[in-house]
């Protein structure tokens, strides 16, 4: 297409062109194809018509404006592509919006910065800008957007895979969103998933991200990524002595935080408060009945592993397999304290709830299920390790917790570390951090504990489980087959809770909650009040995504500034509640999505920032106001 733009003039009091561009654009509507003509005159001495090429398709910029004073108005305007004909000297047109003045076709006049009094030759109506930053606005407007299809592949059977447990996923059974590549020999479908995801920019973002502590408080405390990595080869040990799928293990252990926010869990807690209007920041928020979709990592993991991250050009997302999917949103609940999130805000599938199986909150893979139970022992295991290395707790105060007496086996296994300890020092064993080796032997022995018992309990629930159910099911069990024995459960629960008041609540770590929950609030008020200070990638996905919907679209980047300042304004703070009476019904919609989609994508920025990263921003901005 011939980089230059047609801009067109029409008088309202001219019926037969305005009606030639309206007619244009309903058949387009209708048909999506229209052979409808605006005939330019035939004086060959016509300034423009010698920058055409012929049969060459051309933008257009049509307005219609009523009269040629001073105070004339724009009342209505006509974008479409013209193939320009020599021979009659006429624009085949196609239509392809219609409106009356908004932002966008105010937006595209002022870059065009057509005066319709002096910008055109004396009695002609027609201009050719060769403006590429115009011709761009217009061909991103105007174009269809791509929607990559679903491939159909059906993946083999690999060797390597041929001595795994009857109720093992298998690469036979992967199933994917988009097919995108081609399968590998030699190279299994959940392997590629792992890879994917070790490659990814939000894994490499989890080593900057907190647990419990965050990492400026020394190199020795958890992050995401360690916290990952540990659930990883606690998971891996798991699966192992269950003859289970190790890379899908592997792929679901690393990619289940990849959503986490700054500030551990606070960072999850302020954004969802924020959505749930707890912390009043957005206009309106009592007319999204659902919460936008809510906040919750596992539900925003998925989200940028489906639609976030960007590794392809055909596609957002990583385009992982369902069942990878499934095993980092089902690692922990689906719903909070009586909440619920809406999966369609996190995955853009049309059958992603089947996929899912999002109507139960247990995960229809053994594998899904060792990762979410190697996610409680991680935790269990580190926070108390942090605890130990931060002086919170020592290990006399962790063995008068296991004194009652459904404590007893764990507490005489962690009695014979002072055992053990003794005798090393009666056979004159030299240690350099002695504390710190008690610490860990403890740590180790809490882990082992918990990784043993799974074990021996899952394989008898696995052999118990009918094989023939598992196929007729699709491949997938119904019930939860992976966990703890009775026993088990219960000391899992006390370390929980006993954790939780001796650490989690603690002065140290609610500070650090407390400055957490300031700067992400605080974020997120400065980037909803100015959509400009969020960064340009993240601005131009909002451009993006509104365009799916709209074509009343501004560019915060490229368009002039009173419009989007006109446009920012009627997003962020416009009265859309039905009892505004001043805005039409069909726009408050149109600013209603184009707020919700705002909304989700400031929390997908602040969501992704490292815990330096949220710092530093929150101080940037700080600055400037």
């Amino acid at each position: 297409m011939e980089q230059k733009v047609i801009i067109i003039k029409l008088k309202s009091q001219v019926c037969d062109s305005i009606s030639r561009f309206e007619e244009s654009y309903e058949f387009f509507l209708k048909h999506k194809t229209t052979k409808r003509y605006y005939n330019f005159p035939r004086n060959t001495e016509t300034s423009y018509l010698n920058e055409f090429i012929d049969r060459e398709n051309y933008y257009f910029l049509a307005f219609v404006f009523n009269n040629d004073g001073e105070n004339s108005k724009y009342e209505k305007y006509f974008l479409g592509v013209g193939t320009y004909n020599n021979e009659y000297k006429s624009l085949e047109i196609s239509t392809r919006y219609s409106s009356a003045e908004n932002n966008m076709t105010k937006s595209l006049r002022k870059l065009s910065d057509i005066d319709i009094n002096k910008d055109f030759v004396s009695g002609e109506y027609i201009s050719i800008e060769n403006s590429k930053l115009l011709f761009d606005q217009l061909d991103r407007i105007l174009s269809e957007i791509p929607v990559f299809p679903r491939i159909e592949r059906e993946y083999g059977p690999i060797e390597t895979e041929g001595h795994l447990h009857k109720l093992a996923q298998k690469n036979e059974y992967c199933r994917r969103q988009y097919n995108l590549r081609d399968a590998q020999e030699g190279r299994g479908e959940f392997q590629r998933d792992y890879e994917r995801i070790v490659h990814s920019k939000a894994f490499r973002r989890m080593v900057d991200k907190a647990q419990v502590f965050s990492a400026s408080k020394g190199d020795c405390y958890r992050t995401r990524m360690t916290h990952s990595q540990a659930v990883a080869q606690i998971a891996r040990g798991i699966a192992t002595e269950l003859e289970l799928n190790l890379n899908l293990t592997e792929a679901i252990a690393l990619g289940h935080d990849l959503g986490h926010t700054p500030f551990g869990h606070q960072g999850e807690r302020t954004l969802n408060d924020i959505l749930h209007n707890k912390i009043p920041i957005i206009k309106n928020s009592e007319i999204f009945e659902d919460n936008f979709g809510g906040f919750k990592h596992n539900y925003q993991s998925v989200r940028v592993a489906s639609m976030l991250e960007e590794e392809y050009f055909e596609i957002g997302g990583m385009d992982l397999s369902y069942q990878t999917l499934e095993g980092m949103l089902k690692h922990t609940s689906l719903s909070k304290k009586g909440q619920t999130f809406e999966l369609k805000e996190f995955i853009t599938a049309d059958d992603a709830e089947e996929e899912l199986r999002f109507d139960t909150g247990v995960c229809s893979t053994l594998e899904g299920q060792i990762v979410a139970i190697a996610d409680e022992i991680a935790q269990r295991g580190h926070d108390l390790d942090d605890a130990l290395s931060s002086g919170m707790i020592s290990v006399d105060e962790f063995e008068k917790h296991l004194e009652l007496k459904k404590m007893h086996e764990l507490k005489e296994m962690v009695s014979e570390i002072s055992c053990a300890e003794g005798n090393a020092k009666k056979k004159h064993y030299f240690f350099s951090d002695e504390k710190e080796l008690k610490h860990n032997r403890v740590v180790s022995t809490v882990i082992s504990y918990f990784i043993n018992d799974v074990i021996k309990t899952s394989k008898n629930g696995m052999e118990n489980y009918s094989e023939e159910e598992f196929k007729n099911n699709g491949y997938a069990v119904k019930e939860s087959i992976i966990k703890f024995s009775d026993s088990a459960n219960a000391i899992n629960k006390y370390l929980e809770t006993m954790i939780a008041n001796r650490v989690i609540n603690s002065s140290e770590v609610t500070l650090f909650d407390n400055n957490g929950a300031t700067i992400v609030a605080g974020l997120f008020k400065a980037y909803y009040n100015n959509p400009r200070l969020i960064h340009k990638g993240t601005q131009r996905r909002i451009y993006a995504e509104i365009l799916r919907h709209t074509k009343n679209v501004v560019d915060f980047e490229l368009g002039n500034h009173g419009v989007i300042n006109d446009e920012i304004q009627k997003i962020t703070k416009a009265d859309l509640s039905d009892e505004n009476n001043e805005m039409e019904s069909e726009l408050k919609e149109e600013y209603k999505l184009k707020r919700r989609i705002l909304v989700r994508n400031i929390c997908d920025y602040i969501s992704g920032m490292t815990d330096t990263y949220a710092i530093n921003e929150f101080r940037r901005i700080e600055k400037q106001i």
